[in-house]
């Protein structure tokens, strides 16, 4: 199976096509309109991911053509982050399901596969929510999402806050050792909803900035994961914005290591790097 992943941000472009991999897809990118249309004319595709932040003429222009080119393709659309999908895109494209940004990584290979098993439905037949494969609906409304983290007693998040304070000096050369081995201006360490430690050049309060908005993609992750009446077993993000790279992985279900590199890192090895780090912070922090 081929698959085209279209996308302009390189980061989190790069974190998809690596689990598309590991699936055993072949995979394509591209980061423009442009771009795309030659992958489509260079060889067949069986879907195509497309982002909504795509260059003009557009996700929904682009998916038109390439369904020109090839008729029985299949569509899934990624929407911007924090915004859902308008139903006149899902129904103008008859699209096959719907990526959200962030997204729940254990769910990607029943998307993909919902996806290529949905039937190609004809662009003069209206869509309903029924004529989505289950997995991704997009305008199902599902009742309001519990808090989105696992219940778990006070004790425990007392517990690990008082074993970072304990292992400290060890965490932080776990956290500087990263730091340098993958060139990271900081690295941030959180628990629960607070930032528990950090290292690097960023201050206090630049660092508890990153810390907040890493929690936030969790909390974003794991309200999907429950919607959809799944368990977060595990949360990984990556997001560029200005000048930086921001990666993230979750330690446990209530700590979060993440990273700030500037300019376009190697994804590949930073993931590697970070899960390194992850398993050595997991022993410090066995509760």
């Amino acid at each position: 199976m081929r698959v085209l992943v279209a996308d302009p941000n390189m980061a989190f472009a790069t974190l998809l096509q690596e689990e598309l991999r590991q699936q055993g897809y072949e995979v394509v990118g591209a980061s423009t309109c442009a771009e795309s249309l030659e992958q489509a004319r260079a060889s067949t595709l069986d879907l195509a991911l497309l982002d909504m932040a795509l260059d003009e003429p557009g996700a929904v222009a682009l998916g038109q053509q390439l369904r020109e080119l090839h008729p029985t393709l299949r569509l899934m659309l990624i929407p911007l982050i924090g915004e859902s999908l308008a139903p006149e895109v899902a129904t103008s494209l008859a699209i096959q399901g719907i990526l959200p940004k962030p997204f729940f990584l254990p769910e990607l290979p029943e998307r993909i596969g919902a996806a290529l098993r949905a039937p190609l439905v004809p662009l003069d037949i209206k869509i309903t929510e029924e004529t989505l494969p289950p997995p991704s609906a997009p305008e199902a409304s599902p009742a309001p999402a519990p808090s989105p983290k696992p219940p778990v007693k006070d004790a425990t998040v007392t517990e690990l806050k008082a074993l970072v304070s304990r292992h400290r000096r060890a965490l932080e050369r776990v956290m500087n050792g990263l730091a340098q081995e993958v060139g990271a201006d900081a690295v941030v360490l959180t628990v629960d909803d607070e930032m528990a430690t950090w290292v690097g050049m960023l201050s206090k309060a630049d660092a508890e900035a990153m810390a907040q908005a890493v929690m936030q993609g969790w909390i974003t992750s794991a309200q999907v994961a429950r919607i959809l009446g799944r368990e977060q077993l595990r949360f990984e993000q990556s997001i560029a914005g200005g000048d930086y790279m921001l990666y993230a992985l979750s330690v446990n279900a209530w700590m979060i290591l993440a990273v700030a590199i500037r300019g376009n890192p190697a994804l590949g090895l930073l993931r590697h790097r970070a899960r390194g780090a992850v398993e050595e912070i997991a022993g410090l922090c066995a509760v």
